[in-house]
């Protein structure tokens, strides 16, 4: 009966039952100079940019309560890159890899850098010996390894950087970088700017400008509502009027980050071009949780492991900013394990 109601009144009334509003944001934490530095060894125009900092996560009871094991599997049974450093170097997620930076460009090429402590002369004797690479040089003579199976090319940039990409031109553009050098991402002063807006900076974030990768975003979450909706008639969309269907057109900028401790507190922060907008798609996100927990409540003790997780998430919106903020921790992350956020209704 309760979809008898205008769609607009219901996701309005249950926003404000469900969730207050707040005045006070969330501190932003500041882009270590450090970080930022690395950012010349970037694509200038990335599709998106992600950083992992393993070695402030590693730490947490979080991390080693719930994580570490996992990954750890993960790189054995993938025999992935970083399992060859782990093997080559002892190097692993847990212990002497610090930090990831990753770029990806909307045509496929990707700029890599890991940093870490790393034994330069044992993996380069590993390597030798191993027919599964081969070995080149940068347009400067920098020796290049390249895994022959997916070819990926890496170096030692110094004794505690590693660069790679799946494209030779960039390798001689990453050879070619000095400490000081303004070059990559660090020429892309409204990439820097949405960086720096991001809440959570110090263990994992991931930020996308571009805005056919954000379009992509909304597109899937719109295929997901229209077949639980269950319909697939086409509607004209109206440009200038906010609407979900072409609300990717009014967003600045995408980002997903998060912050390790005893828990993991997981951001969802989309960056509008205006107030309207961002207020829009709080009152309509919240609307869609709210619905969704009052189904919720109405099961009882058959919840599912997606109802349960609606139970630790809550959306915020600070000006032209909205959040979506989901916690983890160690009660319920199975919950999140089993689940999907996005499910179809019986």
């Amino acid at each position: 009966m309760l979809y008898r109601f205008s769609h607009i009144t219901v996701l309005i009334c249950l926003s404000l039952l469900f969730f207050s509003c707040s005045n006070n944001a969330p501190k932003i934490e500041q882009l270590p100079l450090s970080v930022k530095n690395n950012f010349n060894l970037l694509q200038k125009d990335p599709q998106f940019v992600l950083y992992i900092n393993f070695k402030s996560m590693n730490k947490t009871p979080f991390w080693k309560a719930n994580v570490s094991d996992s990954l750890l599997n993960a790189e054995r049974t993938f025999g992935s890159l970083l399992n060859t450093f782990k093997v080559a170097t002892g190097a692993s997620i847990s212990e002497g890899l610090d930090e990831l930076y990753y770029s990806n460009s909307w045509m496929g090429e990707n700029s890599i850098v890991l940093k870490g402590i790393f034994d330069r002369k044992k993996l380069n004797d590993y390597l030798a010996n191993d027919s599964n690479f081969s070995k080149a040089a940068a347009k400067d003579g920098t020796p290049v390894y390249m895994k022959n199976d997916n070819r990926l090319y890496f170096f030692f940039k110094d004794n505690f950087s590693i660069c790679a990409s799946n494209y030779m031109t960039i390798i001689d553009g990453m050879t070619a970088v000095k400490d000081t050098s303004k070059t990559g991402l660090l020429e892309n002063p409204e990439m820097i700017s949405a960086i720096e807006k991001i809440y959570n900076k110090e263990n994992l974030w991931m930020i996308s400008k571009e805005q056919m990768f954000i379009r992509g975003i909304f597109m899937n979450f719109l295929e997901s509502k229209i077949e639980a909706d269950g319909k697939n008639e086409q509607k004209e969309i109206d440009s200038n009027k906010i609407s979900i269907e072409n609300i990717y057109d009014k967003i600045s900028s995408v980002s997903f980050s998060a912050k390790m401790e005893n828990d993991l507190n997981f951001y969802i922060q989309t960056e509008f071009k205006n107030g309207e907008t961002a207020n829009f798609f709080k009152t309509y996100i919240t609307g869609l949780l709210s619905l969704s927990k009052l189904a919720s409540t109405v099961k009882g003790n058959q919840k599912s492991p997606a109802d349960k997780i609606l139970e630790y998430t809550k959306v915020e919106n600070y000006d032209n900013t909205v959040l979506i903020i989901m916690n983890i921790n160690n009660s319920n992350i199975n919950d999140f394990r089993k689940g999907s956020i996005i499910n179809k209704p019986n």
